[in-house]
């Protein structure tokens, strides 16, 4: 099988296809199935055209590989081989190598669900940063908003996002305090910038105020009922006021006190003896609207002096057989609660809530270190604040710090926002070696901040809020490995060697440094390297024999401290290796011996096929021997004594034969008949064909080892007739075979 292509350089956009002709050749001696497969890339980015094509020996045809990219396929350029294969199996894989170039296009996504949050003072935006291009992105966000008015915090502030990945970025929000009026939207942007990339995302947080426009609503309609219930009783003041006095109290008299409805005597309507005025008010069940009291205050923490939301805050009336639970109310998010519609009398107030400890107020532990508290009809029984203490939390995580070869220790630190300084709240812990970590006994409730430190990597900050009690799960944490260098020394064997060009690569992109020639003579540093890393450092200066250095680099580790020597009067040899047809011969192996050590070079298989280059050899005489599987190896002599040497040409000869020939019935070619040629270990099988330019009956067998062979034909499983040959290294030998009956 032999193929051949004019497009050895391919450039797809990414998210494009392009295309890669292949003519193929049958050089089998059977009619052949030939397909193409692409080696470097997956399978789903490839195809070809036509999946199967069927060539008859000698025939030539075309096979069109298509290659179609993903948009977040990376930039640079990557070597592939189009590898073509009978189904007969008779011929060996082609191969065809092609570059793909595919060109650099980042594109930076910013989204987040919700855009929009209704919340008094605080919000917290998910928002999702997302790599839709082909190169790494190292992404810096920042939060503007154009009135000043809101606080807004990113964590974190920096992503560094390989192609096709997300990462999510919280975006905390805290506006200025609102009393009074309707929900005001206030906007806000987020900003990311990458490369060339900016993307702006809006959000918007919609203030709502402490007191809406409904309770002022009703404040005001509370006081035009009490101005008109004002006006009411002095109008009937001054009416009913030469009336004589009677003995019976208003209702809400036997509200606020102590009386119950059974004591409280002859009502003014006849009622019995044991009985309540008309209108008096029971000491249980829903009292009638503007007598009841309310109590408020705050509740914080201990820890961090704010407020706590979520928590129970309870009244309770106390009795010959203990308290007794009347009202209830739970905290806002700043703290701040309300327990309304309270009979007129003494209430003991407590808080409670899973991982926290109960406080009676002031700040008992129980119901007999309790002070009371005095609900007031129509009247808000403010300040009645409490601290709550809770139980300690936990944080745990995961910190991610890439495929290593060693284990990274990896150091976590939570400090308190609150009292950075304050070393009793600061928890300290190491990473197990899979990147887990747990942070205990956190005190709480509490805002942290979590560092995550390792030799090599560049930190990493997030902020965790704790609730009392609480088993806090942080979102994993990826660090990024800091950049290391690579610095030294280049002599000549003895002095510092100035005017040496230095080159390595970052990927696809090449960096070239230098050694100066006057002051620091002969050192050099290459900084600013991704790592971890393996650099493969190339010193080259005219006269002298390049060397190679590979350097591994571990997270941010900067190796100094290199010492190259270049050996100086260093020689060159080029050539190509042919085919006795005079095309060239890739993969051959061309070594030169004869000097200090063999020095080796492959012969080429893409551009000018066959050619090779032999650099680092001393003047002198040196012999170059060609060796390639299937080929005689060749030697021939070379003089270096001046350094330089003409191109050299090799012609190899192949090291295999064939066997040709026609099958006949008499004198007329018969084609389909087996026909099978063995050396008594190993068999080879072909079948006689009538294919256009060969005769009728025609037969070969190609790329057979030097040797003796038997050449048979059979039918109906029977032998009818055999030919021994002798074949020789390239050499064809003709064998016609004939069947029995007339022809």
């Amino acid at each position: 099988m032999r193929v051949l292509s004019g497009v050895d350089v391919l450039e797809v956009p990414p998210g494009g296809s392009g295309e890669i002709p292949i003519d193929v050749v049958n050089t089998g001696t059977v009619i052949d199935g030939v397909s193409a497969q692409v080696l470097g890339l997956p399978a789903e980015h490839t195809s070809s055209r036509p999946s199967v094509l069927a060539l008859f020996p000698d025939a030539t045809g075309q096979l069109v590989v298509r290659l179609d990219l993903p948009s977040s396929f990376p930039a640079g350029t990557h070597p592939i081989t189009v590898q073509v294969t009978g189904e007969a199996g008779t011929a060996g894989a082609a191969h065809h190598d092609v570059d793909v170039v595919v060109a650099t296009r980042p594109e930076l996504a910013l989204t987040a669900a919700p855009t929009t949050i209704r919340a008094r003072r605080r919000a917290t935006f998910e928002v999702q940063v997302a790599n839709r291009g082909n190169v790494p992105l190292d992404v810096a966000l920042r939060a503007t908003d154009s009135d000043r008015s809101l606080a807004a915090t990113l964590t974190p502030s920096t992503l560094s996002l390989a192609p096709g990945a997300t990462a999510t970025c919280a975006v905390r929000v805290q506006g200025p305090r609102q009393l009074l009026g309707p929900d005001r939207e206030r906007a806000l942007q987020v900003e990311g910038t990458a490369l060339d990339q900016h993307q702006v995302l809006p959000l918007v947080l919609r203030q709502r105020s402490r007191f809406s426009a409904g309770v002022l609503t009703l404040l005001v309609l509370a006081a035009i009922l009490a101005a008109w219930a004002t006006m009411f009783l002095l109008g009937v003041g001054a009416v009913l006021g030469a009336d004589p006095f009677t003995k019976v109290a208003p209702a809400s008299f036997f509200a606020a006190t102590g009386v119950t409805a059974a004591g409280a005597g002859t009502s003014a309507g006849g009622a019995g003896d044991g009985g309540a005025p008309a209108g008096a008010v029971p000491r249980d069940g829903v009292l009638p609207a503007g007598v009841g009291g309310t109590v408020a205050g705050t509740v914080t923490a201990t820890s961090d002096q704010q407020g706590v939301g979520r928590l129970t805050v309870e009244a309770w009336r106390a009795t010959a057989n203990g308290p007794v639970l009347v009202g209830s109310a739970a905290t806002q998010q700043d703290g701040s609660y309300a327990i309304a519609g309270l009979f007129p009398g003494a209430y003991l107030v407590s808080v409670r809530a899973d991982g926290y400890t109960t406080v009676w107020y002031p700040a008992a532990g129980d119901a007999s270190g309790a002070t009371s508290v005095n609900a007031v009809a129509q009247t808000v029984t403010s300040g009645i604040n409490l601290t709550i203490t809770g139980a300690a939390a936990q944080i745990s995580g995961k910190v991610d710090v890439g495929v290593v070869t060693a284990p990274v220790v990896t150091t976590v630190v939570a400090r308190a926002t609150w009292a950075r300084d304050d070393a009793t709240l600061t928890r300290t812990v190491t990473a197990a070696p899979d990147g887990t970590y747990a942070l205990p006994n956190v005190v709480a409730p509490g805002t942290y901040e979590l560092s995550f430190t390792a030799p090599g990597y560049q930190p990493t900050t997030i902020t965790e809020t704790v609730t009392g009690g609480q088993q806090r799960f942080a979102p994993n944490v990826t660090l990024r490995a800091g950049t290391g260098q690579i610095s030294g020394t280049v002599t000549d064997g003895k002095a510092p060697l100035g005017g040496v060009t230095v080159t390595t690569a970052d990927g696809s992109n090449p960096i070239v440094v230098g050694t100066p020639t006057v002051g620091a003579v002969g050192t050099f540093v290459i900084p600013n390297l991704p790592t971890p890393g393996t650099y493969v450092v190339t010193f080259t200066a005219p006269g002298y024999t390049p060397s190679t250095v590979v350097v591994d680099l571990t997270a941010g580790q900067s190796k100094t401290g290199l010492a190259v020597a270049l050996t100086g009067g260093a020689g060159t040899v080029t050539g190509r290796v042919l085919a006795p047809d005079g095309s060239g011969l890739g993969r051959a192996t061309v070594t030169a011996t004869g000097g200090p050590t063999a020095v080796s070079a492959t012969s080429l298989t893409t551009g000018t096929v066959g050619s090779f280059t032999l650099a680092g050899l001393k003047p002198g005489l040196y012999t170059l021997t060609v060796t390639l599987g299937g080929y005689t190896s060749q030697s021939v002599a070379v003089d270096l004594s001046t350094g330089v040497a003409a191109p050299v040409s090799v012609t190899l000869r192949p090291s295999w034969g064939t066997v040709q020939g026609v099958v006949r019935t008499g004198t007329v070619g018969t084609a389909g008949v087996s026909v099978v040629a063995t050396d008594g270990q190993h068999s080879w099988t072909t079948t006689s064909t009538a294919a256009a330019g060969t005769p009728a009956g025609y037969y070969s067998f190609v790329q057979l080892p030097p040797g003796s062979y038997s050449v048979s034909v059979s039918q109906g499983g029977v032998v009818v007739s055999t030919a021994v040959v002798s074949v020789t290294a390239g050499g064809t030998v003709s064998q016609d075979l004939s069947l029995p009956g007339a022809g």
